[in-house]
């Protein structure tokens, strides 16, 4: 059967390069269509997500962006939030949890709801243990008990792996919940990578002849073959030359494909872009645009009810007048930004270690000046650095700088009164 052509010109633009220009004058031409049915089949792959029109650029072809998994939590995953004790299958950890199964009921009735991959969480009852084995499920011990020599050597056997956690079912639940959560969130945010298309338009290669360039944008990225040098005013371009063009570079405007959706938005208001380049290892991945930035983008509406203080002490170091943590996703909004909230709480524990060094338990923050200075984002390293600059009999005045990488991202001064014993 003889294809349509719209599904011809579909399979035209699918075999073209990323950043490939297409117009529908050039289709009607090179596949010998009428207009009508170019326009309605670029109209298509818009929807479809192959191509994308820019203002002042044309329609040019992109790559659907399909990074983003469902994902299942690891059993290792899962062992590292409860803390537990691997009794044997350390090999088979790396494994993604298929099903979460709580063993509630009799063991007969267990076996309705296991399934290969799935992790049984169950106390001290070998009969549910064995169903578990026999179905290719690994199983997950509550209350501090072990396994019986039977069950190691059974699930050894099949290749299954036992945890045992001193937690209670329901703390367990509710921290697997929590991480479950996490999971989502962070397959649901939009980066720059889902953003990103590649346009050369954008950049001129500083050893060429600028005379063949013109400018798509008041911004141009410089660029030497596959080194990326930076940003400058194309007003300036007339004047730039591969000897002095850092003196005319425009400071952080640059993205990396991880940057949230939040932190691009950032970065465009306060320097009135249309553009802003994603950039690794001195390497330009792309751009992303500001069209694509500021529509309307449908964010995740996700909801645990777990206290999440537990997590936050689990996973912080405290080292002398400093905490290093790595921001975790219920700390973040639905943007993947650290909430105002959870930076609080930080510098809460920050103050907490710092006084601690003093020896004073008993205080009450009484005045404080805030300076947020970049957006903190998801899965940053963070250090919380507390520094007393003042100490009277009664108050403390101190700062906490927040820094990533050393980088600060806030500094928080404040008037502590504290209280002798």
């Amino acid at each position: 059967m003889a294809k349509s052509k719209h599904n011809v010109i579909l399979e035209y633009i699918e075999k073209l390069p990323e950043g490939a220009k297409i117009s529908v004058r050039q289709i009607s031409s090179y596949l010998n269509v009428s207009e009508g049915t170019s326009y309605r089949a670029i109209k298509s792959a818009e929807k479809d997500g192959i191509v994308k029109t820019i203002e002042r650029v044309g329609t040019i072809r992109v790559i659907r962006n399909e990074d983003h998994l469902d994902g299942h939590l690891t059993f290792n995953q899962v062992n590292r939030v409860i803390q537990g004790q691997v009794l044997t299958g350390t090999s088979f950890l790396e494994r993604e949890i298929t099903r979460f199964v709580i063993g509630a009921m009799a063991a007969e009735e267990i076996e309705s709801y296991l399934e290969s991959g799935a992790i049984l969480i169950v106390g001290n009852r070998e009969e549910a243990q064995y169903t578990a084995i026999e179905n290719g499920a690994g199983i997950l011990i509550t209350g501090g008990f072990g396994a019986s020599e039977e069950i190691i050597k059974r699930a050894e056997a099949s290749k299954l792996p036992v945890i045992s956690t001193s937690y209670d079912t329901f703390s367990v639940a509710s921290v697997i919940q929590r991480e479950l959560y996490s999971l989502s969130l962070s397959n649901s945010l939009t980066t720059a990578k889902d953003l990103m298309i590649k346009q050369n338009d954008y950049s001129f290669d500083i050893e060429k002849s600028r005379y063949r360039y013109t400018a798509m944008d008041k911004v141009t990225l410089l660029i030497h073959e596959d080194k990326y040098l930076g940003a400058v005013k194309s007003s300036d371009l007339k004047m730039i030359d591969a000897s002095n063009y850092q003196g005319f570079l425009i400071p952080d405007i640059e993205a990396s494909s991880i940057s949230t959706l939040q932190r691009i938005r950032q970065i465009m208001s306060w320097q009135q872009l249309n553009i802003v380049p994603v950039v690794e290892d001195s390497r330009l991945l792309g751009i992303v645009h500001r069209r694509d930035v500021f529509k309307n983008v449908e964010t995740p509406k996700l909801e645990a009810n777990v206290s999440t203080d537990e997590l936050v002490s689990r996973n912080i170091m405290i080292e002398e007048n400093k905490i290093h943590i790595t921001v975790m996703s219920f700390m973040t909004d639905e943007l993947g930004t650290m909430t105002q909230g959870s930076h609080m709480d930080l510098i809460e524990r920050a103050v907490k270690a710092v006084l601690s060094n003093y020896d004073i338990n008993s205080y009450h923050i009484d005045s404080m000046n805030v300076m947020n200075l970049k957006l903190i984002q998801l899965n940053q390293e963070l250090i919380l650095e507390g520094q007393v600059i003042d100490i009277g009999d009664q108050f403390i005045r101190l700062e906490v700088v927040t820094a990533s990488d050393e980088v600060v991202y806030s500094k928080v001064s404040m008037l502590v009164q504290y209280y002798k014993k």
